[in-house]
């Protein structure tokens, strides 16, 4: 059975594409199916497609990039929320267009083991519009998430803050990922113990970017799925 997943974070450039690159790799190495797309991405560019987040998923699932539409069909240049960066170019996206999108990818994922990801844009708060942010789409969507946050200075309020508002839309949490940061990094080891005195029914796993053993933290992930 192929577990669908969202991954969504605190914010931008925390480590959400990093983790789906890492999850698509470890499921290819233990034959189980893999798929994801990101269905809305700002910041893109055509000219430099593999150093976006779009681009990093299509490389990692071996896609071409005539594939582009089936990850990333709402791409925006400027680097901006996406609610600003598609009403740079006098557009606006719908909600439910996006719903339907996920929806139907996940209805027509083959019968096999294994894990499809929805990689959302920004963290949960993020704007699509006018009306609706990230949290908005993750609820109609109906599936559990993985949220990522980070080890700088002010993740620990950061992550809290956005679990209290995912228990308001009753969201299902399956695990926390502590990516950590490049910049203002305070260390994963001080951030979790933080976090645990606060979260005692959501596994929390530590994600160092330059370790050796990153392949026993993704089984652990995926096996909690």
């Amino acid at each position: 059975m192929i577990k669908p997943i969202f991954i969504t974070s605190t914010g931008t450039n925390i480590g959400k594409t990093h983790l789906t690159k890492l999850i698509i790799k470890r499921c290819k190495e233990l034959n189980l199916y893999i798929d994801a797309i990101k269905p809305i991405i700002s910041g893109y560019e055509n000219k430099n497609i593999y150093s976006t987040d779009t681009g990093i998923i299509l490389k990692s699932l071996n896609k071409k990039n005539k594939d582009i539409n089936k990850i990333s069909p709402w791409r925006f240049n400027a680097p901006l929320s996406p609610d600003i960066a598609a009403k740079l170019i006098n557009q606006e996206i719908d909600l439910n267009d996006v719903k339907e999108f996920c929806i139907k990818r996940i209805k027509t994922l083959p019968n096999k083991n294994g894990i499809f990801i929805i990689e959302g844009v920004g963290g949960t708060m993020t704007p699509i519009n006018k009306k609706y942010t990230i949290i908005n789409l993750i609820k109609i969507i109906k599936i559990p998430i993985i949220l990522v946050t980070g080890s700088y200075l002010g993740s620990i309020s950061h992550t809290l803050n956005c679990l209290y508002n995912l228990s308001k839309y009753k969201i299902n949490v399956k695990s926390i990922v502590i990516s950590e940061s490049k910049e203002s990094n305070v260390g994963v080891d001080i951030t979790k113990n933080s976090l645990i005195n606060h979260i005692n029914s959501i596994p929390i796993y530590k994600l160092k970017r330059n370790s050796i053993n990153k392949n026993e933290i993704i089984d652990k992930i995926i096996d909690y799925l």
